[in-house]
């Protein structure tokens, strides 16, 4: 069917002057859909029915759940295929009028990106069954759509196995509102009511009549002051984006980022939802942001939406790098100014205003002691927060206020660009930024930032660099060496940079690029290591309920012992090289270590002198630095192990010569339980080909049983594949477990892999080693890097990178931090499942014994 004959069902049904729904045609489309846009609409019509609606083709193919989707796998819901609709479906939310076709209200239940699995949307349709992956805001993990015999129309929806299946819960019930509009079914026809409700309320609370200047610079936080707060503050996280002010009027939304640039043509899927209010004139301040793969905000990942200028690189990028608007503030309503209001009278009125999570949130607080929350953004590698206090009205920019006071505990600035160096290979034009900031009025330079750059990034800066070329540095201060060249530029573009802290000349120590800011002006960078001498009495706290291993205000600061030491001679990589690796990866390697004894690989001559296994710390260890005692099952000596739970540890075993670092599958105090059990494929005299075909037989397998696997390089020549089990799970099972799928993947793949132990024996295949597992067995850590030339580092991946295109050398010290400025982790949710290991067990079984697995 061509795309004009997909939606004439759809037109022949419905009048456009009679009904709000849009008439847009379909859009072009290569006949092969592997993913797209979905919606999930709740259509209170004649029955109440939710609609799934799934991108395909440029259209929307649609099927009425009369009982909607369900996230229990042990339930199927009948799905009754529809005509298809127009893409612009996807936001819509509307009551349609009586005496049209489908009348009754309408609200977007769910939104949110559809990936198709194994085949084409179009293939898995005609052959009447469609398995695919949903990534909304209610929704997420596989589900399979199977079409009924002898019916064209009737299928079944079902929910499958994975780690977000939840059997006890009723979805439908207990999230029943748009992730527009924040309504529930019953109240989109009376926004209006809802509305004029706010507005009244605002005016008894003494909110004058009057409009918000068009050209109000968003209210801005000082950097917190010497002492106690006090206890008329309340405490919200500060979100890694942009921030942004909204403003609705009628029909017409405009999004300003804080130099009042209008953004909303970038981020349309905001300006949508602004729009689906209950107001009809309001004024919003909040901040955009993008979540990464963990759920946590990234900045990275907002920055690959900034720049966006094609109406076709923002469609596709609204799928793939959803944005969402976090909402901390209510400025005005209907014809009343709000900001003379004290700050939680706002936030009430806000609250009734933004009535579910969606596509607009609103920023959760906290009152009293901030400690813990403290703790938990140190923990997670967030900004920090900011302290606000709760009776005081909103002051305008530009002047900063006290009554708003930013708590940062990551080292997170604001850089002008004032040059760059020239590189080499790929990075000849631009090796590394030259980054500078003011202080007392003039340009100091920081130093150069090279890691997190990425060709894109990289194509980025030198379109806006180029044109601002001049011939004399334009920062203070003595700069970093150039041996191949430096270009001086005018100081007007501003980079986010995230690094550990400042060297004793004042230049930023494993600084790691984020991304261009544009809505930042060069004159607000004004980071440096004397802005804040004074420790706030918060971040006092909160320093000595961290986790440091020794008192509070020990020493931690970690030189380098020969830091130019070459550790790999073919590529002059030397020990300052992989500390700065280790640092820029902290955050993703540091939560597989925590808890976890540890054995390093330690090669104090280089990669090609001799090394040394090691357990047990070395004798004059620093107080700082942390230890385990532990006792490992099977072994009768009680060892000291390091630690690994924070960056300057980590550095410390940088600095013994550590490359490899390796974890056992157990973390204290449990270490007779495995939280996860790990198979080696290794090339050994096969191929790269065959570890592929493996892979994936293997996770087909752990699919059908209800567990997950992890792949990852495992730096060397082969993959691993890491699959969760969760608590109080004995080595014997998981060993048991690892065996079983190892024997099943040579019993299917005879002719290319092996378990045979013996080199000599196992000829031109694959060793599937599944004796990693153990209680004093290791194996290398995500992220760690290999004692091999390249500096290859074992590295977590997506299912979808594991096939004929994945080249493990692509993976080395110098590419892994841009990958994790871009996607995180792929692995991090190896932390947290806790699958049902009973119920795999019995699944493997049938599958061992050839019997049919539901």
């Amino acid at each position: 069917m061509d795309g004009t004959a997909k939606l004439d069902a759809y037109r022949k049904k419905r009048d456009p002057g009679q009904t709000p729904e849009p008439f847009g045609g379909p859009e072009s489309s290569p006949g092969a859909t592997q993913e797209g846009a979905y919606v999930v609409h709740l259509h209170d019509a004649r029955r109440r029915h939710y609609d799934l609606r799934l991108e395909v083709g440029g259209a929307l193919e649609s099927f009425s759940v009369p009982k909607g989707p369900t996230l229990n796998p042990g339930e199927r819901r009948l799905a009754v295929r529809t005509e298809p609709h127009p893409l612009e479906y996807l936001h819509f939310e509307d009551v349609i009028p009586e005496g049209n076709y489908g009348a009754g209200p309408m609200i977007a239940w769910d939104t949110g990106r559809v990936r198709y699995l194994d085949e084409p949307a179009e293939d898995q349709l005609r052959k009447g069954k469609l398995e695919f992956e949903l990534s909304g805001h209610k929704l997420h993990g596989r589900f399979l759509l199977v079409r009924l015999k002898d019916s064209d129309k009737d299928w079944l929806l079902f929910k499958k196995h994975d780690a977000f299946a939840a059997p006890g819960h009723d979805i439908v019930q207990e999230k029943p509102r748009s992730v527009l509009s924040g309504l529930d079914i019953g109240e989109l026809g009376h926004a209006t009511d809802i509305a004029s409700e706010l507005e009244a309320r605002a005016a008894a609370l003494g909110a004058p009549t009057g409009s918000i200047e068009p050209n109000m610079i968003p209210m801005r936080a000082c950097p917190a002051p010497k002492g106690s707060l006090g206890s008329n503050y309340i405490f919200e996280l500060k979100m890694d984006g942009v921030r942004c002010i909204a403003r609705k009027n009628g029909s017409d939304v405009l999004l300003q980022s804080r130099n009042l640039r209008d953004v909303s043509r970038v981020y349309p899927e905001v300006a949508r939802a602004v729009h689906k209010l209950a107001a009809a004139r309001l004024v919003l301040d909040g901040e955009l942001i993008a979540l990464d793969q963990a759920g946590q905000p990234s900045f990275q990942r907002l920055a690959q939406r900034i720049h966006l200028a094609r109406s076709a690189d923002i469609r596709r990028a609204e799928t793939r790098i959803p944005v969402l608007y976090v909402v901390f503030d209510l400025l005005a309503i209907g014809d009343r100014d709000l900001r003379r209001l004290p700050l939680y009278a706002r936030k009430e009125l806000l609250q009734s205003l933004v009535r579910a999570p969606g596509e607009i949130r609103t920023l959760d607080m906290i009152e009293g002691d901030p400690t813990m929350l403290f703790d938990f953004c140190r923990e997670r590698r967030m900004e920090g927060l900011v302290a606000k206090r709760r009776d005081a009205p909103y002051r305008p920019g530009p002047a900063r206020s006290y009554d708003w006071i930013k708590l940062k505990c990551e080292r997170d600035e604001d850089f002008v660009v004032v040059g760059y160096t020239l590189g080499e290979g790929g990075r000849a034009r631009l090796g590394a930024l030259d980054v500078a900031a003011y202080e007392a009025g003039e340009l100091r330079y920081r130093g150069k930032v090279g890691s997190g750059l990425d060709a894109a990034s990289i194509e980025a800066l030198l379109a806006r660099l180029t044109p601002l070329g001049t011939d004399k540095p334009t920062a203070r201060g003595p700069y970093n060496a150039a041996p191949r060249g430096r270009v001086h530029v005018r100081p007007e573009v501003v980079v986010s940079v995230r690094f550990s802290g400042y060297t004793d000349d004042g230049n930023l120590r494993f600084p790691v690029f984020r991304g261009i800011r544009d809505d930042v002006a060069p004159e607000e960078c004004v980071a440096s290591p004397h802005a804040d001498k004074e420790e706030t009495e918060i971040e006092r706290l909160a320093a000595e309920s961290a986790h440091t291993g020794g008192a509070a205000g020990g020493q931690t600061k970690v030189p380098l012992n020969n830091p130019d030491k070459v550790l790999f001679p073919e590529d002059g990589i030397t020990k300052r090289d992989i500390a700065e690796y280790y640092a820029a990866v902290a955050p993703v390697l540091l939560p597989h270590l925590r808890d976890r004894p540890v054995m390093l690989v330690r090669y104090p001559d280089g990669i090609h002198g001799k090394f040394f296994y090691q357990w047990n710390v070395p004798a004059g260890l620093p107080d700082w630095v942390p230890t385990l005692r532990v006792r490992l099952p099977g072994r009768e000596d009680e060892m000291e192990v390091f630690h690994i739970r924070d960056e300057a540890t980590l550095l410390y075993v940088a600095n013994l010569g550590a490359i490899p670092i390796h974890v056992i599958a157990s973390r204290v105090p449990h270490l007779e339980e495995a939280d996860f059990f790990n198979i080696d494929l290794d090339v050994s005299g096969g191929t790269f080909a065959h570890v592929i075909t493996l892979a994936r037989s293997l996770k087909e397998w752990l699919d059908q049983i209800g567990l997950t696997g992890f792949p990852k390089t495992s730096g060397q020549s082969g993959l691993h594949v890491f699959v969760p089990l969760g608590p109080a799970i004995s080595y014997e099972t998981a060993r048991a477990l690892a065996d079983l799928l190892g024997h099943m993947l040579v019993r299917k793949h005879p002719d290319i892999a092996t378990m045979e132990r013996s080199k000599q024996r196992r000829g031109p295949r694959v060793y599937v080693d599944t004796g990693q597992t153990g209680a004093s067995r290791t194996i290398v850590a995500p992220y760690s890097v290999r004692a091999v030339p390249g500096a290859r580092v074992s590295t977590p991946l997506t299912w979808d990178e594991v096939d004929d295109s994945l080249d493990p050398r692509a993976f080395d010290i110098r590419t892994v931090p841009r990958r994790v400025a871009r996607i995180f982790d792929p692995m991090a949710p190896l932390l947290t499942e806790t699958p049902s290991v009973l119920a795999a067990i019995e699944r493997l079984e049938k599958l061992a014994l050839g019997r049919h697995v539901a």
